[in-house]
């Protein structure tokens, strides 16, 4: 079973931003047997326009179904790779409430997140 969720927040004006989720679970990919896809979140930004848009995905450190996903594996590059895993920052924590992890999704410049385009 596949829960589905949406949510929206926006950008402080240094680019940051922050929510509460549940981390999802691996789930099975139908029709192929034994596959698996690794815990992860996606996610749709959106620049000044409707048409400026990037669909990512966001996963977790340490997962062990990390290396046999087929879409991360699709990213050649180790730094773009890594830069799709979510780093665990304690200082994020709510304390009593929720683990805090930290991911940067950098837009434009040498650093931008992957994308298709160009890779």
């Amino acid at each position: 079973m596949c829960i589905r969720d949406r949510g929206r927040c926006l950008t402080d004006d240094e680019g940051r931003y922050r929510f509460t989720t549940i981390r999802p679970g691996a789930y099975p990919l139908a029709g192929r047997h034994n596959v698996w896809r690794p815990a992860h979140l996606h996610f749709s930004l959106f620049g000044t326009a409707f048409t400026q848009r990037l669909v990512t995905q966001m996963y977790f450190p340490g997962d062990p179904l990390l290396e046999h996903d087929e879409i991360i594996r699709s990213v050649r590059d180790p730094d773009a790779r890594r830069a799709l895993i979510a780093t665990y920052d304690p200082a994020e924590n709510a304390s009593e409430w929720s683990l805090g992890y930290r991911w940067d999704v950098v837009l434009d410049g040498p650093d931008a997140t992957w994308t298709e385009e160009g890779r």
